[in-house]
């Protein structure tokens, strides 16, 4: 008996140990998107710990993801996401790039790496209707020049910061994929904020950028921005912006006519 109540004992006393070193590594950090739902999986996968070290190996492999990946928020003795903490996030990350760079990837963030494209798609018809009859036309058009692989998850218009956007995001098991189109405000142009071209290619000036994973490249027309942002390498996410380009920037013409 006095042996189970020592057992006991030191399960509790390493339970409380292994929290606060938690605690500890995940204060005042950053929540990474996805992080809490691939940890929660993967302990659930496991069988129940029952031995005192296999309750030290499943608290020490949360502390080794978190410390490896990120953080997360620890709230009452849990592992969560919140709101506030994917706003810090998008913040964080958006401020290491140029101002007009952030409009693109912000929305991409908003969007498409923290909004609901899981499940089954909307069909076509919804799309070109979310889009509108001014913009519809840039879905086979960007359709075209995205791998097979990727299927269209979402297309629609959006309002934020009082600013209008166009958006497109494309996904397959690992990897997203966005068209982002946003109207101009006035005296906005990449040159204004002195980025330089990454190239110049059948009269289009094409600038990019990349923090983290996230690769940004865009150009503009008279009154719009136009971004693809994409987990892909540079050149691969620069090499489907170009391949789209030129139609998608006389499909805007026409609008701005």
């Amino acid at each position: 008996m006095a042996e189970g109540m020592n057992e006991e004992n030191l399960m509790n006393e390493n339970d409380r140990r292994l929290r606060a070193q938690l605690q500890q590594a995940v204060r005042s950090q950053e929540v990474p998107p996805y992080l809490e739902a691939r940890i929660r999986a993967n302990l659930s996968a496991a069988q129940p710990a029952r031995s005192i070290w296999n309750r030290q190996w499943a608290a020490a492999a949360v502390v080794v993801t978190v410390l490896v990946g990120g953080a997360v928020v620890f709230e009452l003795g849990h592992l969560r996401m919140t709101s506030a903490s994917q706003e810090s996030y998008i913040v964080s990350v958006s401020k290491q790039v140029a101002s007009i760079m952030r409009v693109g990837l912000s929305n991409h963030l908003h969007c498409a790496y923290f909004g609901k494209t899981a499940g089954p798609a909307p069909s076509m018809t919804e799309f070109i209707q979310a889009m509108g009859p001014k913009y519809s036309g840039l879905i086979p058009v960007v359709r075209q020049a995205i791998p097979e692989r990727f299927r269209l998850a979402d297309a629609h218009q959006c309002i934020s910061d009082q600013r209008r956007f166009v958006h497109m995001v494309f996904k397959d098991d690992a990897k997203l994929i966005s068209l982002v189109v946003a109207r101009k405000k006035p005296g906005e142009a990449f040159n204004a904020e002195g980025l330089l071209p990454a190239l110049s290619q059948s009269g289009l000036t094409m600038y990019s950028a990349g923090v983290q994973q996230f690769q940004i490249a865009s150009f503009e027309s008279r009154d719009h921005l136009v971004y693809l942002i994409s987990d892909l390498s540079k050149d691969q996410n620069m090499g489907h912006l170009l391949a789209m380009a030129p139609a998608v920037k006389g499909l805007l013409a026409a609008i701005e006519l």
